[in-house]
């Protein structure tokens, strides 16, 4: 089975794990490249403020140096007194010298300094006295400053300032210095007798710089107000190439970047002097620090390399280490097994689908042991009720393999059945879900009612015939025991039909002692369920509700006969009071037994077919109605079903025979009943005699009377004459034998059998009842 090993997994991981503390030592790299430029930059500047701040307090001093001289009333007396160049004061010379040298020799960045006196044409230094021309020859001469020049300086210098000069060093040497002037004394600027004049050692400027320098090849520049070189420790004369070049900063602060300097990126810094117009740069190639970001890059990226292939190679190992348990354990696995998973991309698949399979078939096997052994328990307890268990040993054993155990030897059995579940499920349910549905509502059944009863003892539960069946084993056997059955029952019945709106009916059994009593009890609720019949749905039947039950039948054949005649009549009014008088008698008071219950039934049934059958039509869908109605009433499970059900049914057909009298001609309808109002003494009155009266055939009259009327012409005449006898015999004291005649009758005989025919009594009888009732009412109406 082609598969992709987990060790390729494994190893990817650990490779990722090994490349995290990579990435962030390259992220940390990257970020110490910046810290270290700005830590270079700033220690650049540091510097840089150091030399600022050496050279700033040198250069104060021969400012200082400057005013201490101008406060020497001496030198000033000299200066005045030069033209005379006496023995006094060349005498004031000497020890001026003195001075100047000490002076000199007091500030290190000073080589030579002396006062040139104008008129006279002589300078004062720290090592003599001596004229223009041997001063310019010692210090000038040989360079680019001419005689002349410098003579011009010497006498045009109006204010102090620093210049760049080339002067000779004590050696002989022309080298270019920084040259300080200044008018002398200064407060006469414009025409001041003397000038001062200090040179500056070079070497000095150097040593001061080269104290403080970051590095040996930066270059470091004294700029004045107006970007000349006043000094460089470079070749470079200046700073400056082009005017995008360097900017000069006006502000007194520093400033550092990096920039293409000559061909080359460099690091610039610059800051102000504090106590001149100067601008003090350096210039610092990047690739000083550079070589120790390189330094440094390189132990990083030779570490990553050494960190990467021990790092791989501890990876592989330890990714083989572990995978020598699972190897094992998919070697257990047989290659059987592996070709009938799914193919899955790696070890852990195969384990997975192993393992999802297996407790697959766990819950399975232990789905259908659960199955299986209800369906056991179902079975065993149906046969219990049944009487079909022989109790024993063999049973004991089966009951304990079960894990039933019986509490008390009381029991009582409890036979359900459902009633109605539409309310639950408020969509319509698919066929295949039927039995979805019913294992939903039985789960929910056996629940609340095992629940409810549980009060009362332990309940065990069976399917039989479509039915749930409940056994209770009763804990604490006593009068009050089946009571307390039916009021958790009831309980239970309004619970579940308001929560669920599930309706039941329930037979209850008589509590019995002994196992072998449990298929008595299970008769007796079955017994007690059937009399839903007569006392409705959703009833709750114990033993004491139909303990007695009427064993005598009430529905005479006069009422029978008189039922029938109203129905093909249409008389639903009448036909109403005599099924009502029928029902009421037979089911007021003590319950029929459900044997008596179905007779009245199937007579009832019968009756109406009787009626119907009077009712003489070729309509084919009116046959075919009349068969769906009897359908319906055979249908009707409870006598309180079928009472609406015949209600409707004789709505239906009294309606039905309403319609077909109205379907023909009234108006003759309305003169053949009138011409037998008038003539129903006649004694020859009769179909013959109608037909020949109203000149229509026999048989046209009577399917036209009976289509109208709903019977026939016979049957009518004598329906008539019998009401009228009737009045007769209630208010007039006549024989029979008059009576017959004065309603058309040949003789008594005939009078009194037809009579009996419609009355279901002889009219001897009839009058007797009546004066009986006549009676009665005097006796009631006198005081």
């Amino acid at each position: 089975m082609k598969k992709k090993s987990i060790l390729l997994s494994w190893s990817i991981s650990y490779m990722v794990i090994l490349l995290i503390p990579i990435v962030i030592g390259a992220a940390v790299f990257a970020e110490s490249r910046i810290l270290l430029e700005e830590e270079v930059n700033r220690s650049n500047m540091v510097l840089l403020s150091q030399v600022q701040e050496t050279i700033d307090n040198q250069i104060g001093d021969i400012g200082s140096i400057s005013n201490q001289l101008m406060a020497d009333s001496q030198l000033t007396s000299f200066i005045n007194h030069a033209s005379e160049q006496d023995a006094r004061w060349r005498l004031m010379g000497l020890e001026l010298i003195k001075n100047l040298k000490s002076t000199r020799v007091g500030n290190g960045l000073i080589s030579e300094l002396y006062i040139y006196i104008k008129n006279s044409d002589v300078a004062l230094s720290s090592s003599s006295l001596i004229q223009k021309t041997y001063l310019y020859d010692m210090f000038y001469k040989g360079t680019d400053v001419t005689e002349e020049a410098w003579t011009g300086l010497m006498h045009d210098t109006g204010k102090s300032m620093f210049r760049k000069m080339a002067v000779r060093s004590e050696d002989r040497r022309i080298e270019e210095t920084l040259v300080y002037l200044q008018p002398f004394p200064i407060q006469s600027a414009a025409d001041s007798p003397a000038t001062f004049v200090v040179n500056l050692d070079p070497n000095r400027f150097q040593q001061a710089i080269d104290n403080v320098r970051l590095e040996k090849e930066s270059t470091v520049f004294i700029l004045d107000r107006e970007g000349n070189t006043l000094f460089s420790t470079g070749s470079f004369e200046t700073p400056y190439k082009a005017d995008s070049d360097l900017n000069f900063q006006q502000d007194t602060g520093g400033k550092t970047e990096t920039i293409d300097w000559n061909g080359e990126s460099v690091t610039m810094s610059q800051i102000s002097s504090k106590v001149q117009d100067w601008k003090y740069v350096s210039i610092i190639p990047t690739r000083i620090y550079a070589k120790k970001l390189t330094v440094i890059r390189n132990i990083t990226i030779g570490g990553v390399a050494a960190g990467l292939m021990i790092g791989s190679v501890a990876a592989w190992w330890f990714t083989r280490r572990n995978y020598r348990p699972l190897g094992r354990i998919m070697n257990i696995i047989s290659d059987k097994v592996k070709w009938k998973l799914e193919q899955p991309d790696d070890e852990y698949g195969i384990l997975q689908s192993v393992l999802v399979r297996a407790w697959e078939e766990q819950d399975q096997f232990a789905s259908r042991l659960k199955d299986q052994q209800n369906m056991v328990r179902n079975s065993l307890f149906s046969k219990l009720m049944k009487g079909r268990v022989q109790t024993g040993e063999e049973f004991a054993s089966t009951l304990e393999r079960l894990g039933i155990r019986f509490e008390s030897n009381s029991f009582a059995v409890l036979l359900l059945h459902i009633e109605n579940v539409e309310g639950l499920f408020r969509t319509k349910v698919r066929e295949q879900d039927q039995e979805e549905k019913y294992q939903f509502v039985h789960l929910i059944l056996t629940n609340v009612l095992e629940e409810m009863m549980g009060s009362v003892g332990h309940v065990y539960s069976a399917d039989i015939d479509g039915r749930i069946a409940f056994l209770v084993n009763i804990r604490e056997y006593g009068e009050n025991a089946g009571p307390q059955l039916v009021s958790a029952v009831e309980e239970a019945q309004r619970f579940i039909g308001s929560r669920f709106c599930v309706y039941f009916s329930v037979g209850v059994s008589d509590v019995h002692q002994g196992v072998a009593e449990i298929a008595d009890g299970f008769r007796e609720s079955e017994e007690a369920l059937e009399y839903r019949l007569i006392l409705g749905i959703g009833q709750i039947i114990d033993q004491n509700r139909i303990r007695r039950p009427k064993e005598e039948l009430y529905y005479p054949l006069d009422l029978e006969r008189q039922l029938i005649n109203y129905i093909a009549t249409g008389n639903y009014a009448r036909s109403t009071e005599v099924m009502n008088e029928i029902l009421m008698t037979n089911f007021t008071g003590e319950p029929l037994s459900v044997e008596l219950a179905r007779c009245l039934m199937f007579e009832l049934i019968g009756t109406f077919l009787k009626a119907t059958e009077q009712i003489k039509t070729d309509d084919q869908n009116e046959l075919t109605h009349r068969n769906d109605l009897i359908r319906q009433l055979c249908a009707c499970e409870t006598f309180e079903e079928m009472e609406a059900e015949l209600l409707r049914i004789l709505e239906s057909i009294c309606q039905m025979v309403h319609e077909r009298k109205r379907s023909r001609n009234a108006e003759l309808k309305d003169q053949l009943i009138e011409f037998i109002v008038e003539n129903y003494a006649d004694v020859n009155l009769g179909l013959t005699h109608l037909s020949e009266r109203f000149r229509f055939h026999p048989t046209y009259v009577s399917k036209y009377f009976k289509e109208q009327t709903g019977v026939n012409v016979i049957d009518y005449i004598n329906q008539y004459r019998i009401e009228q006898s009737k009045k007769i015999l209630q208010a007039e004291e006549l024989t029979i034998q008059d009576v017959s005649e004065r309603v058309g009758f040949l003789n008594s005989n005939s009078f009194i059998r037809v009579f009996k025919k419609y009355e279901g009594i002889t009219p001897g009888q009839y009058k007797q009842n009546s004066r009986l009732v006549q009676h009665e009412d005097w006796k009631t109406i006198d005081p």
